[in-house]
């Protein structure tokens, strides 16, 4: 990585703390107890799995992961990580396969939809490393989606054209 792709990343982070600062200052202006320390907890909560993410030693999707939602315009994604995960093997196959997966996605999307997911992390049976994609917004031809999703080696379903479920395992 290149100073100046360095500075861009760091940017964006500060740019990303800089706004949930104004809302938690929002929150406090106005009162609003409640909200500002649920605010809080999910400030905590997203501060966590980022150093979940980033001590799993899969440089190149962790830097994928986190800059996710500056380059995806469509697509808005937040990740947990069940626990501590040594990725480092699987770190460019990882990026490979969610590439891949959202080139198939971009097939049978709405272009002017926005598209959120839960991505979950975890390890599965005999330490296989799973993820867990929960898309949420509408998918047209959704059978032909889930066919394509499937031939490539995904799971995939989708429920009622707007929740798509994909799952992928490395051993």
């Amino acid at each position: 990585m290149e100073e100046k792709e360095i500075i861009a990343l760091l940017r964006h982070k500060r740019h990303d703390w800089m706004n949930q600062i104004q809302l938690l200052q929002g929150y406090a202006s106005l009162g609003k107890q409640d909200r500002l320390l649920q605010q809080m907890e999910e400030v905590k909560e997203e501060a966590e799995e980022e150093r979940k993410l980033l001590n799993s030693d899969a440089d190149h999707f962790s830097l994928w992961l986190i800059t996710f939602n500056w380059i995806h315009k469509t697509y808005r994604l937040k990740y947990f990580l069940t626990q501590q995960i040594d990725l480092s093997r699987h770190d460019q196959q990882l990026i490979a396969y969610a590439t891949r997966m959202l080139e198939i996605m971009d097939d049978h999307i709405e272009k002017d939809e926005l598209y959120e997911c839960k991505l979950t992390i975890y390890v599965g049976a005999q330490e296989t490393v799973g993820l867990s994609w929960e898309w949420e917004g509408p998918f047209h031809t959704s059978e032909a989606l889930i066919e394509k999703l499937n031939n490539e080696g995904f799971i995939a379903t989708i429920f009622e054209r707007k929740e798509l479920s994909v799952e992928m395992t490395m051993e």
